[in-house]
């Protein structure tokens, strides 16, 4: 917040807001926007290992450990280390369910992993200590509802052919790959510009 000078004055400050930090041991100091977005990641961890334990009738209870991954890496937020929980998470669903089975407990498990993975991005934004506008939440929030509202119409499609024995050919797979390739170019990690 910048404030005017009255006409007269000689003295010209600026006042900035005051950040509230916190500090943990000898680490950066670490903003309450910074932390919010550490807890978003963790919920959506947490949402996405009870939708995996539904549709698993459970698992061992390890797997519930991983919910602290966001909170342990937090200062590798822009580094590739959510890129390797998420892949492990990824991976923990594609193990612990029946091959070929689908759950509706995939379309919770994804909203959990888009929340985790644009609270993560979103954290990366700003150094430790930095704060983001309401503006800016506003932003990430419509961003990362429009990304799990795609997920809708995919549960939806793999529901009504759930149980159907149709061949996949190597054809699909390409498809399905390309799409995805096509979606992850279109909704890369850059953060989104900012519109005046």
């Amino acid at each position: 917040m910048t404030v005017l000078p009255r006409p007269g004055d000689s003295d010209h400050r600026e006042v900035h807001p005051v950040r509230r930090t916190i500090h943990f041991g000898a680490g950066p100091e670490w903003s309450l926007s910074q932390l919010g977005a550490t807890a978003a990641a963790m919920g959506g961890v947490l949402v996405y290992l009870a939708s995996l334990s539904l549709a698993a009738g459970g698992f061992d209870v390890v797997w519930w450990s991983l919910v602290l991954l966001p909170l342990m890496t937090m200062v590798w937020a822009g580094s590739a280390a959510p890129l390797f929980y998420w892949g492990l998470l990824l991976y923990g669903w594609f193990t612990l369910t029946a091959a070929g089975s689908f759950s509706w407990w995939s379309l919770p498990a994804a909203a959990g992993c888009v929340i985790g993975h644009a609270a993560t991005a979103l954290s990366a934004s700003s150094p430790p200590a930095g704060s983001f506008t309401g503006r800016t939440a506003r932003r990430w929030v419509r961003h990362t509802a429009a990304a799990f509202l795609a997920a809708v119409p995919v549960a939806v499609l793999a529901g009504l052919l759930a149980g159907r024995s149709i061949p996949l050919s190597p054809t699909a797979y390409v498809v399905g790959l390309l799409g995805v390739s096509v979606g992850v170019w279109l909704v890369r990690t850059n953060p989104p510009i900012e519109r005046e």
